[in-house]
């Protein structure tokens, strides 16, 4: 699989330029670039999008998210810490009420979840990581997720991993990816001032070829809803 680019969208307190951003950095880029298809080829070979009908054959998605977590932890040796606490009890934004205009705070109720992969780099750096499975509006939950999450000190650098466009066109689920998000940077770049010192980043990764190799073998899809509302996409 290639690594395309990662988007820095803030850098509060000069995280940027830390020891920890550049190891965890090196070290997921390589775990991205481990993910290969056939499983040990060396490459991420993909078999192209197929109508058959009124439907589309195309790859599942889990198979990467699964191969980059275990090369993370299988061979970098990152130790996965499990669930970050978003903080439930923090204190809310004060707010009016309308008409009466009375200030009041929504309290927290519901349960953000936990991250896909969380780690603390040699020097203390307390890292979340995202890998896309999900359709556009998982993507938005997992910005968020990550935007709070720094807001609140609990971690200090966020990345999310989604598909490029290109990548997207042959994996179902309707899976979010850097094109649709592309219209809404500005607003998470726009969440810096709520953050003391933290980084925000999404990271685009891409295929390293594509076949229509009819023996070649597609990459297993789910059966959830979003599985079969995928097979049914342009």
């Amino acid at each position: 699989m290639k690594w395309l680019r990662t988007l820095v969208l803030f850098d509060q307190g000069g995280v940027m330029n830390s020891a920890d951003w550049a190891t965890v950095h090196q070290s997921y880029v390589r775990s991205i670039s481990s993910i290969d298809h056939p499983r040990g080829s060396g490459t991420l070979t993909l078999k192209r999008k197929e109508r058959i009908g009124t439907q589309w054959r195309r790859n599942g998605v889990g198979y990467l998210r699964s191969r980059f977590l275990e090369h993370m932890v299988g061979t970098e040796r990152w130790h996965s810490e499990g669930n970050v606490d978003l903080a439930p009890e923090r204190r809310q934004p004060a707010i009016k009420l309308y008409p009466s205009m009375h200030d009041y705070q929504e309290p927290v109720t519901s349960d953000f979840g936990g991250f896909d992969f969380v780690t603390t780099g040699p020097n203390g750096t307390r890292i979340a990581i995202e890998w896309e499975t999900g359709n556009i509006s998982s993507s938005h939950r997992s910005m968020n997720k990550l935007s709070i999450a720094l807001a609140n000190e609990v971690v200090q650098v966020g990345v999310l991993i989604l598909p490029s466009r290109q990548l997207y066109e042959h994996l179902t689920d309707r899976i979010g990816n850097i094109g649709e998000l592309s219209g809404y940077l500005s607003m998470w770049e726009s969440l810096k001032f709520g953050v003391k010192k933290g980084l925000l980043a999404i990271t685009v990764v891409e295929h390293d070829h594509l076949t229509d190799d009819p023996k070649f073998p597609y990459l297993q899809v789910g059966n959830d809803g979003r599985s079969a509302e995928g097979r049914t996409k342009r």
